[in-house]
Order: structure tokens, then C-alpha cells, then sequence
């Protein structure tokens, strides 16, 4: 399989890119300047790859459409955008499952409770 030819200023901010969200998940939570230092970073290297890809490929549907097929990968920003639609699907999935529990929870009190009231009254 041969490599495809990249332009070098992607392939700069992919790298770029690539060891700042590597080092903003390696460094210890205690790292907190560090940490948002490598965020900061990471950041503006997301921004870089986006500028790179639409400089190499071209913007809109279209550029987006010529490298999925030259490099068989989604534009950066929808990537992104991809992986935040994940992570508040993954909230809200979360908050729904705590929801449910109390709603569960909640129901089976009242439960308990009308048994109680029935047995009291039974007796």
C-alpha cells in the first residue's frame, strides 16, 4: 500500500494536533496549568488541521467529500463535532438512567406505603 502525499503544513498541524491531545491525556490530573496549557494547545491545533485541510481540499461539502475519498478520513471540524454529539449522548444517557432510578425508586415507596395503609386499616 503506498502513502498518499500530504501536504506539509496538514501534515505539521496533524502532528501538532496529535501530541497535544496526546499530552493533555498523559499528564496527571494534579497538572492543572500543564494540562489546560496542552487543552489550549490542542485547540488551536484543531483549528490549524481545519485550516490546512480546507487550504489543501477546499471548504463545504465538496472538500469535505475530496478527502474522504484521497484519505479516507472526515474533515477535522466534523470529527470534532462528532465526538462532542458523543459525549452529550453519553450525558444524557446518564441523566436518563438517574431519572428512571429515582422514578423506580419513588414508585416503590408509594407502594410500600399504600400496602402500609392497607394493612393498617385491614387491622
Amino acid at each position: 500500500m503506498t502513502a498518499i502525499s500530504v501536504d506539509p503544513p496538514l501534515e505539521d498541524a496533524r502532528e501538532s494536533l496529535a501530541y497535544w491531545e496526546g499530552r493533555a491525556q498523559r499528564l496527571p490530573r494534579y497538572a492543572v496549568r500543564r494540562r489546560r496549557e496542552a487543552r489550549e494547545m490542542a485547540a488551536r491545533g484543531q483549528a490549524r488541521v481545519t485550516e490546512a485541510e480546507r487550504a489543501v481540499y477546499g471548504g463545504g461539502l465538496l472538500g469535505a467529500l475530496l478527502l474522504l475519498i484521497a484519505e479516507r478520513r472526515l474533515p477535522q471540524h466534523a470529527r470534532q463535532a462528532g465526538r462532542t454529539l458523543a459525549r452529550r449522548t453519553a450525558q444524557a444517557a446518564v441523566v436518563l438512567c438517574v431519572a428512571l432510578v429515582a422514578l423506580i425508586a419513588a414508585g416503590l415507596f408509594a407502594a410500600i406505603e399504600i400496602l402500609a395503609a392497607i394493612v393498617r386499616a385491614l387491622a
